[in-house]
């Protein structure tokens, strides 16, 4: 009897053992589990394509200079399509809109002032117009009428006459944003114009050559 006992006695204290070292051993794994999150988490990303963005608040028309732009690391996932790599390639042209402190420079958000002939006072503005049908039709060098549908209903002439530059050729896939984006030719008052029209839709009228 006395080895029976014995068993019975010490079973309790073997049973409590088996079940406390799973628990503990879990414990373990859980907090090195979130320290190692925690380091992952504070880790600075190096990472990513570094792009040409404002360093302050920029107005549209403004002329760039080196003073106005830096360099950051973007996620490359994310770069803004024809996003500007150097300081230098826009350094000395114009933006075509107002700028917020950080926003990435990019081809639609510049003027091209190389493609205009020597000596013209005119501008170059990028302008997406919002139907995506009807600008299969124009071509570069065509003169169109620009117009904006208004929120209270109706429309009204955004500018009379303005000369395509180009077309913007659009990017494939489920991000691009509709509407045709074309590069027009523009007198710097008609380009304030456009700009009191932001976040409204364009649409054109084609003129008779």
């Amino acid at each position: 009897m006395g080895f029976f006992h014995r068993i019975r006695t010490s079973s309790p204290s073997r049973t409590r053992s088996s079940r406390i070292r799973p628990q503990r051993v879990l414990a373990a794994i859980c907090l090195a589990f979130a320290c190692a999150l925690t380091v992952w988490t504070l880790t600075p990303n190096n990472g990513g394509t570094a792009i040409v963005v404002a360093k302050s608040d920029l107005a549209p028309g403004t002329e760039l200079k080196a003073d106005d732009l830096t360099l950051t690391q973007f996620p490359s996932d994310v770069v803004p399509d024809k996003a500007f790599r150097s300081v230098n390639e826009v350094k000395g042209r114009a933006t075509s809109a107002g700028l917020s402190k950080g926003s990435p420079l990019t081809s639609s958000t510049v003027l091209d002032q190389q493609a205009l002939p020597k000596g013209s006072r005119d501008l170059l503005m990028p302008i997406r117009l919002a139907d995506d049908a009807s600008a299969a039709l124009l071509q570069t060098g065509q003169k169109i009428r620009l117009f904006s549908s208004l929120p209270d209903g109706g429309s009204e002439i955004v500018v009379e006459e303005v000369t395509i530059a180009r077309l913007v050729d659009k990017p494939e896939g489920i991000a691009a944003e509709s509407g045709q984006l074309v590069s027009v030719i523009l007198s710097a008052e008609d380009a304030r114009r456009v700009a009191e029209f932001a976040g409204l839709p364009i649409s054109f009228a084609i003129l008779p050559r």
